[in-house]
């Protein structure tokens, strides 16, 4: 029986392909050793067993509020971290006319998403 198919760079080809996988392999490995230190590092931040408690909250979420934040030892009140966000009210009033009310949206845009998503389910 006779081939019509090139063999010529079928063993490139092998190479090729076992070189891929090992650089899958050992980039899934660093995510793994990355994902362990940050863990470690999570369990010495105050507050972050509390927030995974709530019903809802992954480690990824309290990971980007943390990053966005930072130490909640430098805030004294909650309204400082909603006007961080951005999620403040404001009024558009003039005179006798009463507008509406909406958020400034002057805040960090990825802490105010971040909020959204878990708000949302």
């Amino acid at each position: 029986m006779v081939s019509i198919g090139i063999r010529e760079g079928s063993d490139m080809a092998k190479f090729e392909l076992r070189t891929l996988i090992d650089k899958y392999e050992l980039i899934i490995e660093k995510f793994e050793e990355l994902e362990s230190n940050i863990d470690k590092l999570l369990e010495q931040i105050p507050g972050f067993e509390q927030m995974l408690a709530i019903k809802g909250i992954g480690k990824d979420t309290v990971t980007g509020f943390f990053s966005e934040v930072g130490d909640l030892s430098y805030y004294s009140h909650p309204r400082q971290i909603i006007k961080l966000s951005g999620l403040s009210l404001k009024e558009n009033t003039s005179g006798k006319h009463k507008g509406r009310t909406k958020i400034t949206n002057r805040g960090r845009k990825t802490l105010r998403a971040l909020l959204f998503r878990v708000a949302m389910p």
